[in-house]
C-alpha cells in the first residue's frame, strides 16, 4: 500500500460538521492522514470526481452515524455511503474497510443505514470525542496487514461474521495471557421495557456459563451491572472491575425475530478480539447463549473438556415463556419482603409451564430460603418448602452448581449440618469454579466454622470476582474482628461504605468495631449515621449493634433504649433472641444474655450459626459454661470451638 492510500474518508451529515473535525483533528494529532471536506458541500463536477476518487483509494471509510443521518432520507452522504459499500464488496471477507461511528444516542435499531454496515461493529464517539484508545485501534487498521483471522473454521447457522472495520486479533499469547473477564449487561437496543430482562438474561447466562469453565474467572452479576446504563468507555469500565477482557453487545427484538450482537474486547488496547452477529428466532434465545460463550472460550483458546461442551451448549427448558418467568423471579429475589413474594410468584410460574426445569425450582429454593433466614413467613414452612423445591432441581439435573448452593445453605442455616454444608458448597465450586457467589457463601460458611484462613481465601476471592459487591468486603471484615485484627476491620467496613455509601450496615459494623477499639467519639458518630439511616424503620438486628456499640461507649441509656426499642417491637412481630443478648452482652449483663442465647437455641435461629465463634468478638462469653453448652449442643466441627 503506497503512502496516498493510507488515509482514513471521514463522510458526514453537514450538521455534524463539528464533531466530525474533533474526530479529524484527533486522528491528524498523532500524523494519520485524513479525508475530510469541510467545504460545506460545495457541489459541482471537479469535486464530485475528487470524492469518488478518495472513497476509491481511501484505507479506511468512516461513517458518522446520529440522529442528522437517521433524520435525512436523501443527502450527498448517503451516496458517499453507497459508494464505500460498492467498494467493500470488492474487498476479501477479512479485510477492514468500513469503520461506522456513532456520535450521539442513535440506536443500531434505529439508524438508516445500509445493511453493510450493520455487519461491523460500532463505535461510539459522543459528540465527537476521541479516547486515545480509538486512536491506536484506528493506527492498527492503517497497517499493511489490515484484517482480521477467523475465529473458528465454520460459523453457526445465523451467524454473521463481523469483519471488516474489526482489527486484527491479537496474537495467541496475548490471548492466552486473559484470565478475567466481565460480561456487561447487553443493551436493550428495541429499546422497549418489556423485553428488558432478556437482555439482562443473556448476559446473565454467559456470565454462569463462562464462571463454569476451569481457568477463566468471570466478574459477577452484581459488579458487572453496576454499569447497566452509565455512559462509560468499556476500557475504562474494564479498567475499574479490574478484568482483562470486556464481553458487551446489544439485543434488538422486532416481532418473533431477534438480532444479537456480541463482542470480546481487551481492556488493555481496546482491541476487538472477537464479534458476531445473530440473526434468530425469540425462541432460538438460550441456544445463542451457548453458542457465544463457547466461541468466546475458544477465542480465548480455551480446549474445552467434552463435559464443558455439554456443560455451554445445554439449556436448562425449550420453553421461552418458563424462561422469561425465570428471569423475572431473578429480578425481583433481592428485595423487601413485597419484592420477594413476587420472586416467587415468577418461579412457581415457570415450574407450571416446565415442571422440568431445574434452574426454576433451584431458584424457588433459595427464595424460600431467604425468606425462612429473615422470618418474614413462618420459618418451618419456607425451609420445608425451599427444601423440597431444591430437591426436586437436584433430581432434574444433579450438576446443577445453584441448586447445590441453595442446599448448602439450607444445610448451614437451618439443619445445623456442618458437614453436610461443607459438601454441599464444595460441590457448587467444582461445579461452578468461578462463581463469586458461591465463593462468598462459602468464606462466610468457613468463617463461621472457625477455618479462618480457609474462609478469607474464599472472601479474597469473591471480592475479586464481584469488586462493586459490599457482601465479601464485609466477610473479609468480619474474619478480621474474629481474629481480633480490629483496624483492618474498620478498614474493610469503610472500603465496604465506600462502594455502596447506601448501605446501611457499613456505618453500623464499622460504629461498633469503633467501639471495640475504644474510639468512642468516631463510633458515635458512625452510629449516628446509622440511626439516621433506619429511622422509622423495623430493623431489629440493627438495633441490636447499635445497643451493643452504646454499652461499650458507656452510653448505658441509649443501650436500655435499643432494649425497649426491641421489646415494643417483639409485641407485634417475632424478634430474634440473640438481638437481645447482644446488647446484654455488651452491657455485662451475662445472666440476661445467656437466658437469650438459651431461647435463640430453642428457636433454632439463623444467627446461631455464628455461636463458636462470637467468643472471640464477645469476650465475655469466653470460657462461660452455660454458652459452652449451648455449643456443643450444635455439634461444630472441633477448630469451631
Amino acid at each position: 500500500m503506497s503512502e496516498s492510500t493510507k488515509a482514513v474518508f471521514v463522510s458526514y451529515a453537514s450538521q455534524d460538521a463539528d464533531a466530525a473535525r474533533r474526530i479529524c483533528q484527533a486522528l491528524r494529532g498523532t500524523g494519520i492522514e485524513v479525508w475530510l471536506d469541510i467545504s460545506e458541500l460545495r457541489g459541482g463536477d471537479a469535486w464530485d470526481t475528487a470524492i469518488r476518487k478518495q472513497i476509491k483509494a481511501c484505507a479506511l471509510f468512516m461513517p458518522i452515524i446520529s440522529e442528522n443521518t437517521r433524520a435525512r432520507a436523501e443527502g450527498y452522504f448517503r451516496l458517499e455511503w453507497k459508494l464505500a459499500v460498492d467498494r467493500s464488496h470488492l474487498m476479501a471477507a477479512e479485510r477492514a474497510f468500513l469503520l461506522p461511528v456513532v456520535i450521539d444516542d442513535t440506536r443500531d435499531a434505529d439508524a438508516i443505514v445500509p445493511d453493510k454496515f450493520r455487519e461491523v461493529q460500532w463505535t461510539y464517539l459522543m459528540a465527537g470525542h476521541v479516547p486515545a484508545n480509538f486512536v491506536e485501534r484506528v493506527s492498527r487498521l492503517l497497517s499493511p496487514d489490515n484484517h482480521i483471522r477467523p475465529t473458528s473454521d465454520r460459523q453457526a447457522p445465523g451467524t454473521i461474521p463481523v469483519a471488516a472495520g474489526q482489527p486484527r486479533a491479537p496474537r495467541g499469547r496475548v490471548l492466552a495471557a486473559i484470565g478475567l473477564v466481565a460480561v456487561l449487561p447487553f443493551e436493550n437496543a428495541t429499546g422497549d421495557p418489556a423485553i428488558e430482562y432478556l437482555s439482562d438474561g443473556i448476559s446473565e447466562c454467559l456470565i454462569n456459563k463462562l464462571s463454569s469453565l476451569n481457568g477463566l474467572r468471570v466478574i459477577s452479576r452484581t459488579s458487572a451491572f453496576a454499569f447497566k446504563g452509565k455512559k462509560m468507555e468499556p476500557t475504562e469500565i474494564g479498567r475499574k472491575l479490574g478484568v482483562d477482557a470486556l464481553i458487551l453487545g446489544s439485543l434488538a427484538q422486532r416481532g418473533p425475530s431477534l438480532a444479537i450482537t456480541a463482542e470480546l474486547v481487551s481492556v488493555r488496547d481496546a482491541t476487538q478480539l472477537w464479534g458476531a452477529k445473530y440473526a434468530r428466532q425469540a425462541n432460538d434465545v438460550m441456544q445463542v447463549e451457548g453458542e457465544i460463550a463457547a466461541t468466546i472460550a475458544r477465542t480465548l483458546r480455551r480446549k474445552l473438556s467434552g463435559e464443558e461442551k455439554v456443560k455451554l451448549a445445554r439449556t436448562e427448558t425449550s420453553d421461552p415463556e418458563a424462561y422469561r418467568l425465570y428471569l423475572k423471579g431473578r429480578d425481583f429475589l433481592v428485595g423487601n419482603q413485597q419484592e420477594m413474594d413476587k420472586s416467587i410468584d415468577y418461579f412457581r410460574q415457570a415450574v407450571a409451564r416446565a415442571p422440568n426445569y431445574a434452574m426454576a425450582h433451584a431458584g424457588l429454593a433459595e427464595a424460600y430460603t431467604r425468606q425462612a433466614y429473615l422470618r418474614a413467613v413462618d420459618r418451618t414452612e419456607a425451609v420445608g418448602k425451599a427444601r423440597a423445591a431444591v430437591t426436586r432441581s437436584l433430581e432434574l439435573n444433579p450438576d446443577l452448581a445453584e441448586a447445590h448452593a441453595a442446599l448448602g445453605l439450607v444445610r448451614y442455616y437451618f439443619d445445623w449440618d456442618w458437614v453436610g454444608a461443607d459438601a454441599e458448597f464444595r460441590s457448587a465450586l467444582a461445579l461452578n469454579p468461578g462463581s463469586g457467589a458461591v465463593r462468598e457463601e462459602y468464606g462466610g460458611f468457613l468463617t463461621a466454622m472457625g477455618r479462618l484462613d480457609e474462609g478469607l481465601a474464599q472472601s479474597q476471592e469473591a471480592a475479586r470476582l464481584d469488586p462493586l459487591s459490599v457482601g465479601p468486603v464485609h466477610d473479609i471484615a468480619i474474619n478480621a474482628m474474629i481474629r481480633g485484627d480490629h483496624e483492618p476491620a474498620a478498614a474493610c467496613f469503610r472500603q465496604a461504605i465506600e462502594i455502596d455509601p447506601n448501605w446501611t450496615w457499613g456505618y453500623i459494623k464499622l460504629a461498633r468495631t469503633l467501639a471495640i477499639q475504644k474510639k468512642y467519639k468516631e463510633a458515635l458518630a458512625q452510629a449516628e449515621i446509622g440511626e439516621r439511616r433506619i429511622a422509622g424503620g423495623a430493623a431489629p438486628l440493627c438495633w441490636s449493634w447499635l445497643g451493643a456499640t452504646y454499652a461499650h461507649c458507656g452510653e448505658t441509656a441509649r443501650a436500655r433504649r435499643k432494649l425497649d426499642e426491641l421489646h415494643a417491637l417483639e409485641s407485634k412481630q417475632y424478634v430474634d433472641p440473640v438481638t437481645f443478648a447482644e446488647i446484654h452482652c455488651a452491657l455485662g449483663e451475662l445472666d440476661e444474655a445467656l437466658r437469650w442465647y438459651e431461647k435463640a437455641f430453642a428457636d433454632r435461629t439463623p444467627n446461631m450459626v455464628y455461636a463458636s465463634i462470637l467468643p472471640r468478638i464477645s469476650p465475655v462469653l469466653a470460657g462461660n459454661r452455660r454458652y459452652q453448652a449451648i455449643v456443643d449442643r450444635m455439634g461444630f466441627p472441633q477448630q469451631a470451638r
